[in-house]
């Protein structure tokens, strides 16, 4: 079973967030630091949980998310 999670990261002035593709409890992919902005995190893997985006399209949806997609 495979499962998106927001991960929180402190810098040393703000908290940025990203997502760990989690696979039968255990972390398999990991892309740190996407945004300081906690919702739009939030949205983004509830969008890859929804969807259930494959492991090999992971890092692509969250480049799509980066450069023009809007959650």
């Amino acid at each position: 079973m495979k499962s998106y999670r927001i991960i929180e990261e402190k810098g040393a002035r703000r908290a940025e967030y990203g997502i760990i593709l989690l696979e039968n409890g255990t972390e398999a992919m990991r892309v740190p630091k996407i945004s300081e902005n906690r919702r739009d995190i939030e949205k983004l893997a509830a969008l890859l949980n929804e969807l259930q985006i494959e492991p090999c399209h992971f890092e692509d949806v969250v480049e799509d998310y980066l450069t023009d997609f809007s959650v």
